[in-house]
């Protein structure tokens, strides 16, 4: 992704400088910055306070009139970038300029480059910046006891109802399943950027970025596909990944994952970040054992058992049935959350055709079930 600089960059120095730059200025058409011509002394104008997302400003140190700029400047609009510009750059001048809220220095003469890289650095440092102030919203993990289980299946349909109850910045479904992950298929979208560029992205990563990766499914949320190549889940860098989780919750109004069926580091770290998380079971022995053994682990590493959500997934609607609902509470030792009903039909239909349940069939069980589950999930947070 191509970092570029914000609007209404200014640079107030004095006139001779002034000249100089503006014709460096001028030989680039793409160049943000605006010249302000004043001596050293003189106050900065009230409209160009007012405007500046950015500002670079001359100051004499020998000067009081000159000094009091920066008093004027964090006054009008404290949260203002700063970059001050000095003839002679001496330590203990730019000592006393970083105590009074400066942050950074530039010497006079400019070099156009020079400047342009100090401005694009505090830019994507003030985006940073900004972004930590942010709250997080919920971040909902959905986990598969077991291969076949429909979690991922679930993760469509409950991001699409979690996005029909929001407006404004919506939600997120990030498809962590890096190996095997599905959310491209189901949704009949693909994107140039998946979520392996993300974690790979480094420092670079900002909201920006992540808006990069970002597709609109058609389904009512937004969402980070998982690479096309098979990756090594050992690749994944943890604090990467948190970093990541940060971001797209500032930046989205709910979060959902859809995570593999594999158990490492950072799988499990994604659902300790988790306010959410909901483990997908079925009905069979099978689905019922490995659903004990995630929450044996879950309980080895000191998940709190408030935050999960069990789900049984297939419930048909019949009288006799070899396993029930509540023998899985017995059987786990943990309440049932929701039952999602069995529904081939409706489902099966919609995945041939990379639609939701409910866009085939209105009134698709299975589609009902999940707009209660994110209601109730919803309701628990008072949103």
């Amino acid at each position: 992704m191509e970092l570029v600089l914000p609007e209404d960059i200014y640079v107030i120095v004095n006139p001779p400088e002034a000249m100089r730059l503006e014709r460096a200025i001028a030989m680039r058409q793409d160049s943000p910055l605006t010249c302000v011509s004043l001596v050293a002394s003189a106050p900065v104008p009230d409209d160009v306070l007012a405007k500046a997302q950015l500002l670079v400003v001359e100051v004499d140190p020998a000067d009081r009139a000159s000094v009091r700029r920066i008093a004027q400047i964090r006054s009008a609009r404290p949260r203002v970038p700063v970059i001050v510009a000095l003839q002679d750059a001496n330590v203990s001048v730019v000592r006393t300029l970083v105590r009074q809220g400066v942050n950074d220095v530039a010497t006079m003469p400019f070099d156009l480059d020079e400047l342009s890289a100090q401005l694009l650095d505090l830019a994507v440092q003030s985006r940073a910046d900004a972004a930590d102030h942010l709250p997080l919203s919920p971040l909902i993990a959905v986990v598969r006891s077991n291969g076949g289980s429909g979690a991922t299946t679930v993760a469509t349909h409950l991001a699409s109802a979690m996005g029909a109850r929001r407006g404004g910045r919506g939600t997120c479904l990030i498809d962590l399943d890096l190996q095997f992950g599905n959310i491209a298929a189901f949704t009949a979208q693909s994107g140039k950027t998946s979520v392996v560029d993300l974690l790979e992205a480094g420092s670079r990563l900002d909201s920006e970025f992540l808006k990069s990766a970002v597709i609109d499914s058609g389904h009512g949320f937004m969402a980070i596909c998982a690479p096309e190549a098979i990756t090594p889940l050992e690749t994944v860098d943890v604090d990467q990944l948190l970093h990541l989780l940060a971001v797209a919750r500032r930046e989205f109004e709910c979060v959902v994952l859809d995570l593999p069926a594999n158990w490492t580091g950072w799988t499990l770290s994604a659902v300790l970040a988790a306010t959410d998380i909901v483990l997908i079971c079925d009905l069979s022995v099978a689905g019922l054992r490995q659903a004990k053994r995630r929450l044996d682990l879950f309980d080895t590493v000191g998940l709190p058992r408030d935050r999960l959500r069990l789900v049984v997934n297939r419930v048909e609607k019949r009288l006799f049935r070899t396993i029930g609902v509540e023998e899985v509470r017995e059987t786990l030792g943990q309440p049932v959350y929701a039952t999602l009903s069995a529904d081939p039909a409706s489902l099966g239909n919609a995945q041939d055709q990379g639609m939701l349940a409910w866009e085939i069939n209105r009134k698709s069980r299975f589609g009902q079930d999940i707009v209660a589950l994110a209601q109730r999930l919803d309701e628990a947070r008072g949103d």
